[in-house]
């Protein structure tokens, strides 16, 4: 028998230390009880999911294969189960709602694996898909009247995974901030207002071009959700201005053009996926993108309905 047969995965012994790394993280906000819920929780559903996979019959997962399953099931239930507790959601409800957080990971991280898809994009794949799992699962109670609007919206809005990156790059760069001038500071933080509700790949792309220290810094602002209101915003306006100057001038963009582009784009694709992609875009993003259903032009600044056009002609299916 190979040694790294599915046979040999000792899910129960990973599954204890699994459970036993979860019990030195646990968020000094959340109470013992409900730490030791997380605790409890994550050893049962990562038992449960090893002794499934070592059990299917013809398996194509290696015991290796299997293990990273089962870790990204413990590290998936950790989070979302202390979002829960922190939108104070009912006890009895939240093993339910995990339940199918641990069952869409379990599915997909199998499949993804399966099929070897490189780890970078296996974990993309599985946090999109347990945000849309997690999601479904407070809106299903919401719409049953068994969660509050208010409740369900505080769930949804919660996101310790986040958090806790935060905290990371605070921590990686501490020593990093120490050393950079006040100025400087302010100035990342501005950026990071400006590209804040950009394309994650047009982040990414923004982000490679800084030095490391820089770009941890855009990365804990662009992670805390209240940075405006943190921020001086004359000393903030006084640092667009500078950043707008230091920008090279404006292509000629041809509107009439772009807009016709953009709107054969929307028409050619199922509304559903348009209407899914825009619904967190300022009002103003979506009434373009829609005006286009309407036959009525609505106007922006070419350069922001250029860069709408061709995210829209780089995402849509």
């Amino acid at each position: 028998m190979a040694e790294t047969d599915i046979k040999t995965f000792k899910y129960e012994a990973f599954a204890k230390d699994l459970a036993s790394q979860a019990s030195q993280v646990v968020p000094p906000d959340i109470s013992k009880p409900d730490g030791s819920f997380v605790i409890e929780i994550i050893y049962r559903f990562c038992q449960m999911a090893g002794d499934a996979l070592v059990k299917e019959e013809n398996s194509k997962l290696t015991a290796d294969e299997a293990s990273l399953v089962v870790q990204f099931i413990g590290e998936w239930i950790f989070h979302k189960s202390i979002d829960l507790i922190r939108a104070k959601i009912d006890p009895k409800l939240r093993e339910g709602i995990l339940q199918k957080v641990a069952f869409t990971v379990f599915d997909i991280a199998k499949r993804a694996v399966e099929n070897e898809l490189p780890q970078e994009q296996l974990i993309e794949l599985v946090e999109a898909q347990v945000k849309k799992s997690f999601t479904k699962a407070i809106q299903d109670l919401t719409t049953k009247g068994i969660i509050d609007k208010a409740r369900s919206e505080d769930a949804l809005t919660q996101s310790n995974i986040d958090a806790m990156a935060v905290e990371q790059v605070e921590s990686d760069t501490k020593n990093e901030i120490a050393e950079m001038s006040d100025s400087k500071i302010i100035k990342l933080a501005s950026f990071a207002i400006l590209i804040k509700n950009f394309p994650m790949e047009k982040i990414k792309t923004i982000l490679s071009k800084f030095n490391k220290p820089e770009r941890d810094v855009l990365l804990k602002y662009l992670k805390m959700p209240d940075l405006e209101d943190k921020l001086d915003m004359k000393a903030t306006m006084k640092c667009f201005d500078e950043i707008k100057s230091a920008l090279p001038e404006n292509i000629t963009i041809n509107y009439d053009k772009t807009y016709k582009k953009m709107c054969k784009i929307v028409k050619n694709s199922d509304k559903n996926e348009i209407l899914d992609m825009i619904k967190n875009e300022r009002p103003v993003i979506r009434e373009f993108v829609l005006s286009c259903y309407a036959n009525k032009k609505v106007k922006l600044p070419p350069m922001i309905a250029d860069t709408v056009s061709k995210f829209l002609e780089e995402n849509v299916s």
